[in-house]
């Protein structure tokens, strides 16, 4: 289904996503740009999977995704395609 260099490629986005979010978490408690810092950390939904239960009689079982980045986690994601592709 997938190749190496498919899971490589998700695994450098998902990394680039998770760095530029927590960058974008700290821009918002020190608001170094001023208001357009508000821009860079305004989150985007892009999908939402509602939560589905399952009663397995031991246990329930819930799952749901939503994935909403902000702004720096989407350049976060772009930059770490470029630099797969540079690589």
């Amino acid at each position: 289904m997938f190749s190496k260099n498919s899971f490589w490629l998700l695994l450098v986005l998902a990394a680039g996503a998770v760095i530029g979010g927590l960058l974008g978490q700290s821009l918002e408690t020190t608001k170094p740009f001023g208001a357009a810092t508000d821009f860079l950390v305004r989150k985007y939904q892009v999908l939402q999977v509602p939560p589905v239960d399952m009663d397995l009689y031991i246990a329930r079982v819930s799952l749901g995704l939503t994935f909403s980045p902000n702004l720096v986690a989407i350049l976060g994601m772009i930059l770490g395609a470029i630099l797969f592709n540079k690589f």
